[in-house]
């Protein structure tokens, strides 16, 4: 659920792409909980990768092309739940949960991106998908440029959901814009009531982030990886790499989410009128680096196009739904 790397993780005031990181502890599914049903429609399913890892998948139907729609750090498929049925009139469409999240298994390696590109290879292999259409948020860029790249001939096209980011370079690059992080408020922080059950967690993000997250990829989440996922291995294992652009033969959308006032920021931060005045040095200051970051994507891909929505949250395929599927469609269609 990030945009960059560590380094700017700690601006996270402004990015606000993770979930609040104070543990209270691992939850345990009720038996209220237990009898909430997902209402989306798709069949579930497991790639077998070895004997102690299998990748959770969720098939969402459709005939026509394979798209493979890969969720952010920290999230799993039914990040897509809302998004993926729009495209199932003209596509195949599956998403899958990386290893180490949700209902994937969660071994104690394999977090490298050579590993997790080497799942997604199976998991095309295995559900017979052929070339597919690629469609991935946030960190899920790292594994699609990396795939594209080394393997083309599995990739008929790429979609970044605020996904393009040279996370290595945008370290160093907020080092120099923003040696000095400003001080603003911090993230709301649950209460033990906000992490007692699922129904309350739910609530809480939905509050807090501003988007409806589908319900179902929160309840994962705190079912199977507890309600704070970045304290996992997995979460914390996940690295970086410069994005191999130049070797990106398949034609490649990227959606950003571009934040130009605190009052497009999610609902505790423009409601923080008290740091308002350092909330925007901020926004500036990360905007100054995300412009060079889509610059290089503009530049480096030869089939790129850049489609840059302000105001946009960085969940921007829930934030605005309509306006990406329109837009994913065309690209599609062309």
């Amino acid at each position: 659920m990030i945009r960059f790397g560590a380094r700017l993780r700690r601006v996270v005031i402004v990015l606000a792409a993770c979930a609040p990181s104070i543990l209270l502890g691992q939850p345990k599914a009720s038996a209220k909980s237990d009898q909430w049903r997902d209402p989306a429609k798709h069949k579930v399913g497991f790639v077998a990768i070895s004997k102690d890892v299998r990748i959770h998948y969720l098939d969402f139907g459709g005939i026509g092309p394979s798209m493979l729609m890969i969720p952010g750090l920290g999230n799993t498929a039914h990040a897509f739940d809302d998004f993926a049925p729009a495209f199932t009139d003209r596509f195949h469409v599956v998403a899958m949960t990386r290893r180490g999240f949700g209902e994937s298994s969660h071994p104690n390696d394999g977090y490298d991106i050579k590993t997790l590109v080497d799942d997604i290879r199976a998991v095309i292999d295995r559900l017979h998908l052929g070339r597919v259409i690629l469609v991935g948020h946030s960190i899920a860029g790292e594994e699609m440029t990396h795939l594209a790249a080394q393997y083309p001939d599995l990739v008929a096209k790429l979609v970044y959901l605020d996904a393009a980011y040279d996370r290595v370079a945008a370290d160093s690059m907020i080092d120099e814009v923003l040696p000095v992080v400003p001080e603003t408020a911090p993230r709301p922080e649950p209460t033990a009531a906000d992490t007692a059950t699922p129904e309350a967690y739910v609530e809480f993000v939905h509050r807090t982030r501003g988007v409806n997250i589908p319900e179902a990829d929160i309840r994962a989440r705190y079912r199977y990886d507890g309600w704070n996922e970045e304290i996992t291995f997995a979460y914390q294992s996940i690295g970086a790499e410069h994005p191999q652009y130049k070797n990106v033969r398949a034609p490649a959308l990227a959606i950003y989410a571009v934040a130009d006032t605190v009052t497009q920021l999610e609902p505790w931060q423009r409601e923080d009128r008290e740091h308002a005045a350092a909330q925007q040095e901020i926004i500036r200051a990360v905007e100054s680096v995300e412009r060079k970051i889509r610059a290089q994507f503009r530049n480096e891909v030869q089939h790129g196009y850049v489609l840059e929505i302000h105001g946009g949250h960085h969940w921007i395929f829930v934030s605005n739904r309509d306006e990406v599927i329109a837009a994913v469609r065309r690209f599609l269609s062309s």
